[in-house]
């Protein structure tokens, strides 16, 4: 959704913005003009800028937003958002988002501006990358769609989630919060979660935040056969500590560790008819140290940061477990930011290595080594007329060389009016598996090898968008063009017995037209209104037919109200026909709705109840390959202190 539009003071931007990249000296120095913005984006750029005049379409998700939502996930905060559709895992119920038309392996997402160890393209079927923080942690989501391969690097072909923590500043406060869901209509699928922080400052230099989080979901069983799950139960464990130290002269140094376990399960019956339990265990964490300064003619950031996830199977009954897998992210870079006259330059590096270990490999694990740089102008080439172009040299210990470039055109028109233009190329680096020649994944009834000639997907990009922004009516719009090719997939190389051995290759070619359009208005009373829709044409240019898994309509509209301590919120989710794996899909509608109150600073009360027509995707088709929860119903409390 678009946000609601926050005037905030001066001193509660720059403190948000110290999760991100930092000010320009411009920025930072005319505090005044901060304040004008409404809704302000650093990961576009690198430099803080207003969302509506960014070279890139943003969506922000602020915290006011994410109260309103109040979501359990990530992927839970995302669904709805110009763009974004779901697509499924086949395993549990699991589900994935696809930002305009590319799936979410090809969207980087990054907490603070760094990377997590992203698992749905070297672990089948996982969803694992939604759950690495609480969402009450989040100060705000930031959403770019469209390819960011220039500033980013691999995996950013779709665009970037950046999630920006909140930080700890002033005096000493915190929450309390508690939330208990229950399925209506169902077996299982209850549960609960609760959380704690704290943050403030220790003398005048030190900062710290201190955060903790568990719960527990049970599983969804399926009613003709209480063998299967709809749903997986999962039980999540998130704690973070965060510490910054202000060193004097706009300098600081930031640390920081956050990370968790979580458990999934379901029930599950093997081929031969034999009934067991399948149960994951994920570990999670990112440490990270970063120093950043900003000075009368720059501001700069240095930094580095690792972060894993460590998945183990057990499975009951004598069922042999999935292998174990281990991924890990180590990251240095760094970047500088000045301003020539009209010119700001943006300067950089990253230094990276991937790290898999993997009984399918030769040696049990592997690891390929990252180095690249890039170089971003931002000109204002007359008033209300500004143009951003960057390019990008990424050299991989494998497959080699990628060039990223990236222009792009804003013009402000008669106070109200906002066009933009751009055309971006972004990549997306083979896994470990995929590249390895020894990789060989032979655990279920077919068998995948890795292909050291696999080349890197990539796309080209462009796009058309307006704004328009006059009193309580914002209306928006925006078209696209994505070609993207080699993409990755398997061959069918041979056939012994029942099993079937594939072979990792560049073999498909797409090219996915959109639409995006919205409109918000403040309506009289107290109430607002947004609408976005979402248009998706697809086509598989090697065969000619439509991509599956994408919609080629979505519809989200909402309806807010606030009076006095008052708020509440009736939103409705359209998801339209689409190709599934082997027949057309069907079209369908969810409905939530949600009623709050806030008692003084110290506590509010949310209730909510969700799928209002209680709609379930595998009475609709079982071919969506993902679940919705059914009616169910949530009360979540928070006392602040």
């Amino acid at each position: 959704m678009f946000p609601t539009p926050s005037r905030t003071s001066c001193a509660i931007l720059l403190a948000s913005l110290s999760a991100c990249p930092a000010l320009p000296a411009s920025v930072a120095a005319d505090a005044s003009e901060a304040i004008l913005l409404d809704q302000i984006t650093v990961t576009a750029t690198l430099s803080a800028r207003d969302a509506r005049t960014a070279p890139a379409s943003v969506t922000i998700l602020d915290r006011a937003e994410l109260d309103r939502r109040s979501p359990p996930t990530l992927l839970e905060a995302l669904r709805g958002l110009p763009g974004v559709t779901l697509s499924p895992r086949s395993v549990g119920g699991r589900k994935t988002f696809s930002l305009r038309g590319l799936e979410g392996k090809h969207v980087l997402v990054l907490i603070d501006g760094r990377r997590i160890s992203a698992s749905d393209d070297v672990v089948g079927h996982s969803d694992y990358q939604y759950g690495w923080l609480p969402m009450d942690s989040v100060e705000r989501i930031e959403v770019i769609r469209g390819p960011m391969s220039t500033l980013y690097g691999s995996e950013a072909l779709g665009g970037v989630i950046n999630i920006i923590t909140r930080r700890p500043r002033g005096d000493w406060h915190g929450e309390l919060r508690w939330r208990a869901m229950e399925l209506l209509e169902g077996r299982g699928g209850d549960g609960w979660r609760s959380g704690a922080s704290a943050e403030g400052g220790l003398g005048e230099a030190l900062g710290l935040r201190v955060e903790a989080e568990r719960g527990e979901l049970d599983p969804v069983l399926r009613e003709e056969d209480p063998r299967y799950a709809d749903q997986e139960g999962s039980a999540p464990h998130n704690a973070g500590l965060e510490a910054t130290l202000e060193l004097g002269e706009g300098q600081r140094l930031e640390a920081g560790w956050r990370g968790g376990d979580e458990e999934r399960w379901y029930p599950d019956v093997t081929r031969t008819g034999l009934a067991f339990r399948n149960r994951y265990r994920l570990d999670r964490a990112q440490t990270h140290l970063g120093w950043r300064g900003e000075f009368d003619a720059w501001t700069g950031q240095l930094r580095g940061y690792r972060s894993r996830i460590d998945i183990r199977n057990q499975r009951s009954n004598g069922v042999a477990p999935t292998r174990p897998q281990y991924l890990r992210d180590t990251v240095y870079d760094g970047h500088a930011i000045r301003t020539f006259g009209e010119h700001t330059l943006t300067g950089g590096f990253e230094l990276r290595e991937e790290y898999l270990r993997n009984a399918g490999l030769r040696r049990g694990e592997d690891d390929a080594n990252l180095r690249a740089f890039f170089l971003q102008d931002e000109v204002t080439l007359d008033e209300g007329l500004y143009f951003t172009g960057g390019l990008r040299y990424d050299h991989h210990e494998f497959f080699g060389s990628e060039w990223s470039p990236r222009l792009y055109l804003v013009r402000e028109l008669a106070e109200h009016w906002v066009f933009k233009a751009g055309y971006g190329h972004a990549f997306k680096a083979p896994t470990l598996k995929q590249i390895s020649p020894d990789y060989v994944g032979a655990e279920g009834p077919h068998s995948f090898l890795g292909n050291p000639a696999i080349q890197p997907e990539s796309s080209d990009s462009f796009e058309l968008a307006v704004d328009w922004l006059r009193g309580p009516l914002n209306l928006r719009a925006a078209i696209y063009q994505t070609q993207v090719d080699d993409l990755i997939t398997y061959r069918l190389i041979e056939q012994v017995g029942s099993r079937r051995i594939y072979r990792y290759d560049n073999v498909e070619r797409a090219r996915i037209h959109g639409l995006e359009a919205g409109a918000a208005l403040e309506l009289d009373g107290g109430f607002r209104l947004n609408l976005d829709l979402t248009l998706l044409r697809t086509r598989d240019r090697d065969n000619g037919e439509e991509l599956s898994y994408r919609p080629r309509r979505a519809l989200t509209a909402s309806l807010d109200w606030t009076r006095g301590p008052w708020s509440a919120r009736l939103g409705g989710e359209y998801t339209g026909t689409q190709r599934g794996s082997t027949v057309g899909l069907p079209d369908y509608t969810i409905w939530n709705a949600s009623v709050a109150r806030r008692f003084g600073e110290r506590a509010d009360v949310r209730l909510g109840l969700d799928n209002l027509g209680d709609v379930r995707l595998a009475e609709e088709s079982a071919d969506f390959g993902y679940a919705e929860r059914g009616r169910s119903v949530s009360l979540a409390l928070r006392l602040h202190f």
